[in-house]
């Protein structure tokens, strides 16, 4: 239940500091993560260093897509299945998962801060676990810029 609230309150007390003085300006910006996920893997699983992780990672993910497919497969047919046999397959808690998804952050953020500068005061994440629920200024969706940067930085392969 904190792990709900935090967030949560963390906007609020952000929304209140942001409206107690209305001669300070802030600038807001989202990033429609769903629309960029596959890219921002891409060019960092692709960065140089990464290439055993990349390996681990595409195997694993391969593993886990077959896995699912098996398992849908087998309910399909009416066969017995083995679902705690199946969950094993899957990424979620994977290290190799954590450790992309922490290079990724870090790769968006040097993104945002090498286009952007200091033209935002805040980007939020939106996405399904985005923690952004009500806002009274517009926010700026740069999206399109940084899935163009992500584009601009894949290999040429």
């Amino acid at each position: 239940m904190k792990s709900i609230f935090a967030p949560i309150l963390s906007l609020f007390l952000l929304t209140s500091f942001l409206f107690a003085d209305d001669s300070v300006k802030t600038s807001v910006a989202k990033i429609d993560y769903g629309e960029i996920d596959d890219l921002l893997v891409s060019v960092v699983l692709n960065s140089e260093g990464n290439e055993e992780l990349k390996d681990r990672y595409y195997t694993k993910k391969k593993a886990a897509k077959d896995a699912q497919e098996k398992l849908q497969a087998d309910m399909m047919s009416g066969k017995g299945f083995d679902l705690k046999g199946a969950s094993f397959g899957m990424m979620h808690n994977d290290p190799d998962q954590k450790k992309v998804d922490q290079l990724c952050q870090k790769h968006l953020l040097e993104v945002i801060e090498r286009v952007f500068k200091d033209k935002y005061d805040f980007v939020f994440k939106d996405d399904y676990r985005s923690s952004l629920l009500f806002s009274r200024i517009a926010i700026e969706d740069v999206t399109i810029i940084i899935r163009q940067e992500l584009l601009k930085a894949l290999p040429k392969n």
